[in-house]
């Protein structure tokens, strides 16, 4: 196609950021010719929207697969390279790294409060992409994490069960409650099409209790009326019905139905060794990575006309020992752990 174009939606943000700033009609067309291509719209059509010949697209086309934004910008931004000292530079990036800022407005108030220097929001988004900082979607971390915790648990699980013997298996387990929903993700669609998905008002869900072995990709996954203290007495029966004459370690949450006496006391009748996670580290339980693949694999992109379906299409792929879904469990679970850095204070 004449005005074929991939843009990623980190590039697309900040061209949209560039543009809120923008000043100079030459640098907002160049801005719109191209997130107009990516969007499919056709030379013809952006023609009449913009009033800018082929020849001048395919230029603003060129430059930005050649150059990025910072080249499809830079020739028509006239302003200082940086007014900012060596010493104010670090004090703005420590300010960056610990407050978060939604646009580039907003720093230029900063900068001008601490430092008396006026930029204008198209230069400071210059500067910030010189600095290295790029226009990108915050992530959630527990408030009450401890990192100092989560470290000890990497460093005791790599010296005690990073290598086990043949007649020891360990587990990773925890619940899932998957919501009889549509939920809608990524897919290759026609440029300057939309995609829609049908969605339901239930709210039925599924209650899962399961164990994931990340060395093996085996899995063990129940079904039940509510997760609790019974539930998971009975799941630690299944677990061991199918390990008999094996020692086996589970690796789970802190919850309260999981540390109850009476689990506790069933766990040591059956020989299973219980490992409890620091508190607020979902980061660091497998079994939470195979739901996130479940979810991906099962549930998004797709609708379920009747609940039964829904469920049924969960608890097949739970049973899949597939050597296609092995090879995809072991890539997209790697025996690491995703240790996070807490939100700044």
């Amino acid at each position: 196609m004449e005005g074929e174009l991939y843009l990623s939606k980190e590039n697309r943000f900040v061209l949209e950021e560039f543009h809120r700033a923008c000043l100079d009609k030459k640098t907002a067309d160049r801005i719109k010719a191209i997130l107009l291509i990516a969007d499919g719209f056709t030379y013809e059509q952006i023609e009449k929207i913009l009033l800018l010949n082929e020849r001048t697209l395919n230029r603003y086309k060129k430059i930005y697969k050649e150059q990025g934004i910072d080249g499809l910008v830079e020739n028509n931004y006239q302003g200082r390279q940086c007014s900012l000292s060596k010493n104010d530079i670090e004090i703005l990036k420590q300010e960056l790294n610990t407050t978060l800022y939604n646009s580039a407005e907003s720093v230029c108030n900063y900068v001008l409060k601490t430092f008396g220097v006026k930029y204008s929001s198209q230069g400071m988004v210059q500067l910030l992409r010189r600095l290295g900082y790029r226009y990108k979607k915050t992530s959630i971390v527990p408030g009450k994490m401890d990192t100092v915790q989560q470290e000890r648990f990497v460093k005791m699980y790599k010296r005690q069960y990073k290598h086990l013997s043949k007649n020891e298996m360990l587990y990773f387990v925890d619940g899932s409650h998957p919501t009889y929903n549509s939920r809608a993700g990524y897919g290759w669609i026609a440029s300057g099409k939309r995609f829609s998905l049908k969605s339901h008002d239930g709210r039925q869900r599924i209650n899962l209790m399961g164990a994931y072995d990340p060395k093996t990709t085996e899995t063990i996954v129940q079904d039940y009326e509510t997760l609790n203290q019974e539930s998971t007495i009975d799941f630690l029966y299944k677990i061991k019905s199918q390990n008999e004459g094996k020692k086996i370690h589970i690796i789970w949450d802190n919850v309260r139905y999981q540390y109850a006496k009476a689990v506790r006391e069933t766990a040591k009748e059956l020989e299973i060794k219980l490992v409890y996670l620091p508190g607020y580290s979902p980061n660091l339980n497998f079994i939470e990575r195979y739901w996130g693949f479940m979810i991906k694999k099962v549930i998004v992109n797709k609708y379920y006309e009747t609940f039964e379906q829904f469920k049924n299409a969960i608890l097949k792929f739970t049973k899949n020992k597939s050597k296609k879904v092995k090879t995809e469990l072991l890539k997209y679970i790697p025996e690491k752990f995703h240790l996070i850095q807490p939100a700044p204070a």
